[in-house]
């Protein structure tokens, strides 16, 4: 792949991104749910067009027997260890800002949106985006780790705005970033970042759910 070549594959989805952060610092905090998912459905409508991803080849990953789901189950305990990381870091600098970018869910149709953007779409568009479009695995060793460590900023970008928030978030991007270098599968770290979203913002949903129901 030309430099030329990798420029004009990812030029929207940057430039998307960009306008997304950039919308975050003048709208009111209750309308960053609607243009979060703007900005996901965006980036997999992009993706999926480009039939960079596909939920064919995905479900027949899924198929695809043991190698596959090992290398799921250990991306899986890496972004979980990440996590955890990420977790002890902000507890040890409680004083210093995030910026994290907070999706308020106050009604059902939003809880239902943010059910959407967070544990659907983001394996879809992240995954497609920050591992398997942005990651040069076949250009040398300086390509790889410099459009790792953009791809891995971005990514974090997407999340927080501040610069403690950015590193933290960063982490969460390691386990990710091995994954599909080590397997050149995106569909590898699709699942495991699906399953990890389940768990964890799926629990924050049933919940929000169970909460206002009683």
């Amino acid at each position: 792949m030309t430099i030329k070549t990798y420029m004009q594959k990812n030029m929207f989805p940057t430039m998307w991104e960009l306008a997304f952060v950039a919308s975050c610092f003048f709208i009111a905090k209750r309308y960053v749910i609607y243009t979060n998912f703007v900005f996901y459905l965006g980036i997999v409508v992009y993706f999926l067009a480009r039939r960079e991803i596909s939920f064919r080849k995905w479900g027949e990953n899924l198929h695809s027997g043991r190698n596959f789901w090992k290398a799921v189950g250990l991306t899986l305990l890496g972004f979980l260890a990440a996590f955890g990381m990420a977790v002890a870091a902000e507890s040890l600098f409680p004083e210093l800002p995030t910026g994290s970018i907070g999706l308020v869910r106050n009604t059902w149709g939003t809880l239902l949106l943010f059910a959407v953007s967070t544990i659907i779409m983001p394996p879809l568009a992240e995954e497609a985006f920050y591992r398997s479009s942005m990651i040069v695995t076949d250009r040398g060793k300086a390509a790889l780790v410099i459009t790792t460590l953009l791809s891995m900023f971005l990514y974090a970008l997407e999340h927080a705005t501040a610069p403690f928030g950015i590193l933290t978030t960063m982490l969460l991007a390691v386990p990710m970033s091995i994954a599909y270098i080590k397997t050149k599968n995106v569909y590898v770290v699709m699942t495991a970042h699906f399953i990890a979203n389940l768990l964890g913002n799926g629990l924050d949903v049933i919940w929000t759910a169970v909460s206002w129901l009683s």
